[in-house]
Order: C-alpha cells, then structure tokens, then sequence
C-alpha cells in the first residue's frame, strides 16, 4: 500500500481498506496489520476508528510505526512525576525497562588488577538504563526526544502504558516479544560505516573517530539491551500445554519449535551483526583508552597489530555466531513419541547438534597469559592489548551470547527430554600413526611460540595448511602403526596419543588459530568422521580445517584428563548503568563456569615429554654424544663394503655366478648407504618419503639378490656341481637370466607401491604393508632353501651310513662353525627380519637409533666371514705378497717340479741382467 501521509484521499482509502480486516483478527494481527498499513504521524491521525478498538491500540500504532524507540522515552519517564505507577508502567517496566542493574565482568586477576586499561574500555560497553527516573546519557544513547518527531509520540506512548490492563498488556507484551529483535537489527545495521578503515589519519581526527565510535558504541549498547529484554519476555511466554493428546501435542509441538526456531534465528542475526560492530569499534576503542605513541611510524605499526587483534578476537566470536546459526535449523528435528511405559506422558528427543553445546565454549580467553610475553619486545604495550582483548570476550559471552541458552528447557514436566542415543566412542586411549614432521611443527609451536601480532611468511601458512592437511589423512586412515621397513620410515611416522594430537593441534598456540571455534559443526564432523569412515561427504569442513573441527569435538567430549579443569584466580569488576564500576574483588566459580582452559595436566605433558624425547628428539638420528661413533661406523661400512666387493671382482677364484651375485648384493648395498646417509643425511635431497621409497626399495633388492643366491647355492648341491663348473660364457648366460628374473620381481613390487602412493595418500598403509610383505616373503624363500641344503646334508649323511662308509672327518672345525652360522644368518636375511622388527618398536627411539649403529658394523663383519675364511684369504694373501716378492709360492703351485721352478726363475733373471749390462 502507498503511504497515508500523502493526501486525505489515500488516508481514506486506506482506512476504508483496513477497517474490515481489523474487525475480525486478533491484537496480534491487529498488529501486523498496522505494520502493513503503514507508518508515520500520518498512521494514527487516519485511522481514529482503530484507536478506539482496544485499549492498547493508540500504543502498538506508535510502536508499529516508529518501532520500540518509543519504549526508550516512555522508561526514561516512568516514575519520575508525582503520580502513582500505574499497572501499565509496571508492566513496561518489568518487561521492556527492567534492565539488569549491574553489568559483572568475569576475568582473570591479571587482566583486572589495578591500572588495568580495559576496565574503562568495557566501562564505555555498559547499556545505559532510563528506568528509575535516570537520565539518558549523553555520549552514544541519544534522547528519544531530542530525534525528530520523537516527543509527540513519547507522550503519546505514556499516556497509553498508563491506560493499559490485563488483557492489553499481555497483547502488548506478545508484540514486543515479536519485534524488538527485528527493530534492532534494522536500527543498528550502520551501513555506512562499514568501509570505515582505520589508520594514522582516520584516528588521529578526533571529530571522525569519536562520531563513528560513539554510534558503534550506541549499537552494541542497544544490541547487549535487546539480548536481555528478550530473555525476559520469552521466559514470560512459556509453553502452556498441560493435558493433551498425541495430536494437540504434536500440533502445538509444532508451534514451538517454529517460535523457537524464529527466536534462534533473531539471535543469530543480533549476534552476526554485534560481532561485525565489535570487530569495528575495537581499534578506536583500544586508541582512546591505551596508552599509543605519538611517533607516526610506531602509531601506524600498533595500528596494525591492533587490525590483527581484532581479526583474532572476531575469530573467535564468529564461531558463536556459527553455532547459533545451526541451533535455529536443528531446533525443527525435535522428534516427540508417545511413552510407551507411561501412558499420558510423552517423550522428545532433541537431537545432537542442540543448544546445549554452546556450554562447551570458552568461557575466557587466554590471549594475555598465551601471548603476552613473546609479543613484548614487539609491541611494549603488548599486555595492554590482550587484557583489553580478554575482557570484551568475557563482557559479550557473558551478557549476549549466555542469554537465551536455557530458552529450549521451558517444556511441561508430563514431558520427557531425551538426547539422541548416538555418543562418541571413548578415544582416550588411542592411537594412530602421524607424520613427524607435522607432530614437530605442533611441538615447535609449543615449546617456541611465535608472537600471532607478526607477519608470518607466506611459506609458514603453507606449511600450517599442508600440516593440517596431513593430519587429517593420517586421522581418516585410522591406523594406529604404519610398519616401517627402514629406519628413514620410523622417522617418517609416529605414533600419537589422539586425545594428545587433539590437544597439540587445537591448543591456542597451534595451527587452528585461524579456524572459527565452532562446537556445533565440530560435533557434527566428528560424528561424521567417526560414524562413516569411507564417506566424508558429510563433513561441512574443508580438507584443511577438518583436523581442527574433529579434534576440537574430540577433546571436548572424550579427552578431559587432556585439559585442565582448574580454573585461574578470577576476579570480578561490576559495572553500574551509570557508567559507574566498582573494584575488582575475588569471584567464586559456579557449577556454570566449569571450562576448558586448554591448559595441559600432568598427564597431557607426560605424553608430550615422552613424545618428545622418544620421536622427536631422535627424528633425525642424531644424538650427539654418539655422532663420533655413527659418522665412525658409517665409515668403516662404506669402506669395508666396497673392500668385500673389490676382493670378489679381483680374484678369479671368486668371479663365478655365486660370486657376481653376491658382488651385486654388496653393490645395492653400498649404494643404500650412499643414498640414506650420504645424500639424504648431509644433501638433505631428496624429501623425506621419496627417500624412505627408494631405502625400501634397495632393502627388497639386497633380499632379491640373496634369494639368487640361495637358489643357486641350492641347485649346485642338488645337481652336484661346484660353481667353478661352469664355463664362463655359460656362467654369463646363466647370470643374465638371474638378473633379468630379480629385477622383473623387484620391478614388479615397486611399481605396485609407488603407484599406491602417488594415486592417494590413504594408500600410504598399504604401500608400506607391499614392501614388507615382500621382504618377508623374499626371506621366507632363503629359509627354505637353506633349509633343503641341510636336509640334502643329513640325507647324504644318512645314506652313506647305510652303505658302511665311514669317515673320521666331522662337519669341521668350531670356528668353521661359527662362519658357517654367520654365513648363514647373513644369507638367509635373518638380520634384516630383526632390524626391521626393531624399526617397528614405537615410542623407543633410542632403541631404534641404536640398532641403526649396529647395523653399520655389517660391512666389516662380511668381509671377515667371507673373505677371511680359510679359502678367500690364502688366495688373496699370496696375490697381494706376489706382488711384491714373484718367488712366493701361491697356492696351488707347491706340487710343480723344481725344474718348473727354476725355468720360471731364469726367465725372471734375464731382463734383470740385461738391464744390469746396459
């Protein structure tokens, strides 16, 4: 309809029109007729008719036209004349104007002792209340008769609250409950300072800080007011229902969770709203009442922490703002079912994600206690910041986001409340498998916490995101061991509490600074999370805030030895309506403000400290007492190793098909070392993973090349031939085949596990179980073989009994015994079984670390059993000692004739003596 205060023609008109439809609806469409109607003086002075329908009716068109500005007037002038309050004013009063007297502020002793400078800043905070005949302040809250065309209305307004009784005040009371939230949304939305940015000039003008400030200011007031006048009016409003049945109950059932919801709804927007005008007003706030430079160069670098400040602050206010949000949409899944037990009683079974999660918010911040310290050399007045930060967290959840919790309990008591049966399984005591070098960054960020005021480098972001990321893999793999088949893989993973990596990764030095605490989304993931494992569709969370989601929910509900529970000394500052604050004093803690302060216990550092020192710390296998004697060790294998491998390239005897490949065993081995201790450990390339790939991969070839060995060890016994049989182009042809059979399997396997890897990080598991799988497999086939080697002994042995053959020679002697056990332990890949069992022992890194360095004495240990034996070592010695001294009789030559001997010596002599004539 067009506006009645154009013309008298239009007022009739519309009077015409809405005199028919007010005849038959109620006060509450009465009402909303009249908002449609329209508004202004022009409303009340063209429609007489409808004034005179209730008695309530000349105040709810003022209020329908000019909203519940009216009301601020009307308490300002309650009480302050001669008469006698009349059942009206006290109905307003008691409803509209009855606000709270005293604001509490709930803080730690720190962030409230004596010259404390946020105490005047949340002073400036405090609604200021006109009930009691107060005057209206001057700074913020405007008179409602100093607005234009405000004081014709204020005595109207008056002069019907005074005329009001039973009936129309409770019509009264209805159309308040409906629209004050509204009209506050739609008062205090300040477009046109949404652009406002703050700094050295903006601030510095004293006539442009103070007017934007002082109507940001006006708008929390009145957004801080409307949250308590709506908490009284709505416990006013309760659900009547008494004796119905199952259908009434579900029709009135119905009516509730739409008002409810509705309610819900209107505070997420006052909340949204209030956030955005708290994230505004902070950085002039904080100017006016903390002590700032002068100095443009310093006033532009505080302004700017400032800016970071608040973004920290609107951080964490915006997770409430989430949660109330969700509460509205979960309050239509109330489900209601008759009680078959008790006939006449019903049951409703409120969902999980409902209102009574907003209890596990924080109560108070730590800004101040986390990070004060680290930011003074920074920023001097760093303290200042963060006390001012604390104490407005504290003020708003005490006095916004607290109102309105208990709304969903006002239910008859024939009605039985009931939770959703669904719980989180108890997590305390598990554990899974993480990347080290995200468990370190949590660590670092810990022990060495970084001031949130500075600029971090674009790398350090990244590398928090891919942390995160990385995380959550780890957590949707749920393995609590990835087996490791070097120890390059034991540092590659690690094995966390995850009550402990919930606490690392969410504490508020962490890398979830950044991500909304939202507690309504972080149950739903979780429960996500842990009811379909194989479908993460569920999660509203992204990739990389899901860790952060989860782990909250985690801790939260299924950690509490993980977070202290001890509160802090608290203290209390009572702030009046007149702008008045009395001292701090001792505050007792109530039932209702247990927290979680995310402060560790005992236990949470128990963990950490052995986390530490059994990961960790050796992470990178270097302790330094014992660097000396690995980087002794290390050298003393490569040299060794190459020794072994050059003797069996120089002696002939040793150059047939067992010879080439077990040459070919220490050459993999030789380039392993190479590899894992020489490029990785001093280069540093390539990463991490990609080398654990190639070290398990160099493990599985060294086990290949031993299985070839064993065959063919096998088929010489079983075919009774000595590998010197073998011509050498037969023995080349033979060794071909081999080769070409080791790398096809080992090919094969690598492939397999690379491509696990490289396709999904989920495959990581599987990948390292391939790798495993075949080295066992591959040391399972060298036990049987040798395992037929020694039942083709006893069965020979056997069968020369049998045929009356005896013989006075034993299997040798007690060191041939020892060489021969040696021999076999090394050839059949026991030793790598052992060293990889070790590598899977968690939490005991030093054991690791110490069977790495025993590992070292490998090279030495196969040059001594299989070069200093009594066949390898004759022949090496005479070679070497021929080449300084020819008359040395190598073996095989003690049986030649001595004329043999001496033509051989003659032919030596002669070029001698030639050189000697010349």
């Amino acid at each position: 309809m067009t506006e009645l205060g154009k013309g008298s023609a239009a007022a009739k008109e519309t009077r015409d029109a809405a005199l028919p439809v007010v005849l038959i609806i109620r006060a509450k469409d009465f009402l909303d007729a009249c908002r449609y109607i329209g508004a202004g003086v022009a409303a009340r002075r063209a429609l007489p008719e409808l004034a005179t329908m209730l008695p309530a009716a000349p105040l709810l068109l003022l209020l329908a036209a000019n909203g519940t500005s009216q009301l601020d007037c009307v308490c300002s002038r309650i009480g302050r004349g001669p008469e006698r309050i009349s059942y009206g004013e006290k109905v307003v009063q008691r409803t509209y104007c009855q606000y709270i007297d005293s604001y509490p502020l709930y803080e730690t002793c720190e962030t409230l002792e004596p010259a404390s400078t946020a105490v005047p800043a949340v002073a400036r905070l405090i609604p200021r209340s006109w009930s009691r005949g107060q005057p209206p302040p001057a700074e913020g809250d405007p008179p409602p008769a100093d607005r234009e065309g405000k004081g014709e209305g204020c005595d109207g307004a008056l002069a019907a609250v005074r005329r009001l009784r039973n009936t129309t005040a409770s019509e009264l009371t209805r159309f308040l409950e409906s629209r004050i939230a509204a009209d506050c949304i739609r008062a205090c939305s300040l477009q046109g300072l949404n652009h406002t940015a703050w700094n050295v000039d903006t601030l510095t003008t004293d006539h442009l800080r103070r007017t934007v400030l002082s109507q940001l200011l006006h708008a929390v007031r009145r957004i801080t007011k409307v949250m308590i006048i709506s908490d009284v009016l709505t416990r006013r409003l309760p659900w009547k229902l008494r004796d119905a049945n199952k259908t009434e109950l579900l029709t009135e059932m119905k009516v509730y969770q739409e008002h409810a919801s509705n309610y819900w709804r209107e505070k997420a927007q006052l909340f949204s709203l209030g956030v955005k005008h708290i994230s505004q007003l902070f950085v002039p706030l904080a100017f006016e009442h903390l002590d700032t430079h002068p100095n443009d160069q310093r006033l532009h670098e505080w302004i700017e922490n400032m800016g970071r400040l608040a973004d920290m602050l609107h951080t964490r206010l915006r997770g409430w703002v989430q949660d109330v949000q969700s509460i509205s949409e979960q309050i239509t899944n109330y489900k209601v079912e008759e009680d078959q037990k008790s006939p006449g009683r019903y049951i409703v079974r409120k969902p999980l994600l409902n209102h009574e999660l907003l209890f596990h918010h924080e109560f108070y911040l730590s800004f101040l206690d986390d990070f004060s310290a680290q930011c003074e050399e920074q920023q001097p007045k760093a303290s200042q910041m963060f006390g001012l930060a604390d104490a407005v967290y504290s003020f708003y959840r005490e006095h916004w986001f607290k109102q309105g919790v208990y709304y969903s309990w006002r239910i008859p008591a024939h009605i039985s409340i009931v939770d959703e049966e669904w719980r989180l399984e108890d997590k305390s005591s598990a554990t899974l498998s993480v990347e080290t070098g995200c468990m370190q960054l949590l660590a670092d960020a810990l022990d060495h916490p970084s001031c949130p005021l500075e600029d971090l480098p674009p790398e350090t972001i990244q590398q928090r995101e891919r942390c995160r990321e990385q995380l959550w893999d780890d957590v949707v793999q749920r393995s609590p061991h990835i087996p490791v088949t070097s120890y390059l893989a034991y540092t590659q993973r690690a094995n966390v509490n995850l009550c402990l990596l919930a606490w690392m990764a969410v504490n508020s030095l962490g890398i979830c600074q950044d991500v909304p605490f939202s507690v309504v989304q972080s149950v739903h993931d979780a429960r996500c999370y842990f009811d379909s494992p194989d479908n993460q569709s569920c999660l509203q969370s992204n990739a990389t805030d899901a860790i952060c989601s989860v782990s909250r929910a985690i801790l939260l509900l299924k950690c509490r030895d993980f977070s202290s529970s001890t509160p802090p000394e608290l203290c209390v500052v009572r702030f009046y309506t007149n702008g008045s604050y009395t001292t701090t004093a001792n505050a007792t803690w109530g039932d209702t403000n247990h927290k979680w302060y995310g402060k560790p216990t005992e236990r949470t550092l128990r963990y950490k400290d052995t986390l530490n020192s059994a990961t960790l710390k050796y992470k990178d296998f270097k302790i330094d007492d014992l660097k000396p004697l690995e980087m002794s060790f290390i050298g003393l294998n490569i040299i060794f190793r190459i020794l072994t491998a050059g003797v069996y390239v120089y002696l002939p005897q040793l150059r047939n098909l067992p010879g080439m490949i077990f040459l070919s065993f220490q050459i993999t081995g030789i380039v392993q070392i190479l590899c894992s201790e020489i490029v990785y450990r001093v280069a540093g390339v390539p990463d991490l993973s990609t080398m654990v790939l190639i070290d398990s991969a160099l493990t599985l070839l060294s086990c290949i090349w031993l299985n070839s060995f064993c065959y063919q060890m096998y088929a010489c016994i079983r075919h009774l031939r000595l590998p010197n049989d073998l011509l050498p182009d037969e023995a080349r042809k033979v060794f071909c085949r081999q080769v070409l059979c080791v790398l096809i399997t080992w090919t094969i396997v690598c492939t397999a596990s690379i491509v696990m890897e490289s396709t999904s990080k989920y495959f990581l598991l599987h990948s390292r179980i391939v790798y495993l799988t075949g080295i066992s497999l591959s040391i399972i086939f060298n036990l049987v073989c040798l395992g037929l080697i020694g039942c083709m002994h006893l069965r020979t042995k056997k069968s020369m009994r049998k045929l009356s053959i005896s013989s006075n020679t034993k299997l040798g002697s007690k060191k041939q015994l020892v060489y021969l056990s040696v021999k076999t332990v090394f050839l059949s890949g026991i030793g790598i079984i052992i060293r990889i069992a070790f590598h899977q022992v968690q939490d005991i890194a030093q054991i690791v670390y110490y069977v790495h360095i025993a590992t070292m004495m490998q090279g030495p240990l196969l040059f001594v059993f299989f070069i200093c034996n009594e066949t390898a070592l004759p022949v090496l010695k005479y070679r070497i000692l021929a080449c300084w001294n020819p008359e040395i009789v190598s073996l095989g030559q003690e049986l030649c004739s001595s004329a043999e001997r001496n033509l051989a010596k003659r032919r030596n002599e002669r070029p001698l003596a030639a050189e000697a004539s010349l």
